[in-house]
């Protein structure tokens, strides 16, 4: 695969990927690589790339040579997001803490949480918001085995975030403001604590709200020429 390809391929799964965000493109919606090369005017090529990209992401899944199917996002996936990003969040957040102590320069990291306080009707929704600010903290902490697990579970948090917008609530900006301060103070330990303690209390106020909006299962789907029960 050269470059250009590659280059291709990457801008139509960021392009599958917002639209599968966002609900454009819904759960369980077939994706046919011919379908998706003539609605964007490109060859097959770069969207087999795509959606091979955006199946390692856990966005679609394989369904038969020609055609991918949108993951349906579940209660077990919601559950196991939060588990991950407990694991992942408040070590990243130390870590970016300890680069601040030492020097390190966090002026993206300012940048993303004043943007956040900065809403107006254009701008970026929460979920990209809030998104950008926790991937600022993940550079900051320049862990480069880090950063790569981080990525695979970037879109799948934004995805999340957008089944609950509810939660896009002064509180949850306050608790930003805190990790921040405790990052640019370089205080470790506090940063550690409190990103753990915003992950904890994300998982507490969402899951009760996403049990009633997502199954907790996958749905198996029906073999070719099977019959319902």
């Amino acid at each position: 695969m050269d470059d250009e390809t590659d280059a291709a391929g990457r801008r139509i799964a960021h392009a599958l990927r917002e639209r599968i965000i966002t609900g454009d493109i819904a759960m369980g919606d077939k994706l046919g690589e011919r379908d998706v090369a003539e609605q964007l005017g490109v060859s097959r090529v770069p969207v087999r790339e795509a959606l091979q990209l955006l199946e390692s992401e856990g966005f679609v899944s394989s369904s038969h040579r020609r055609a991918a199917i949108v993951h349906t996002f579940t209660l077990d996936d919601a559950v196991e997001l939060f588990d991950m990003r407990m694991q992942l969040e408040p070590f990243a957040a130390s870590l970016a803490a300890r680069r601040a102590a030492a020097g390190a320069d966090t002026t993206h990291l300012v940048a993303a949480l004043e943007v956040a306080h900065v809403v107006h009707d254009d701008d970026a929704p929460a979920s990209t918001r809030n998104s950008d600010l926790h991937e600022e903290i993940f550079a900051l902490a320049a862990h480069r085995l880090l950063l790569r697990m981080s990525g695979l579970l970037t879109g799948r948090t934004r995805w999340l975030f957008r089944l609950t917008p509810e939660r896009d609530t002064q509180g949850r900006w306050d608790e930003h403001d805190e990790i921040v301060e405790a990052i640019l103070g370089g205080h470790a330990d506090l940063a550690f604590a409190l990103a753990a303690s915003h992950v904890e209390r994300g998982r507490v106020e969402s899951l009760p709200r996403l049990a009633d909006r997502l199954p907790a299962q996958p749905v198996p789907r029906r073999r070719r020429g099977s019959t319902p029960a």
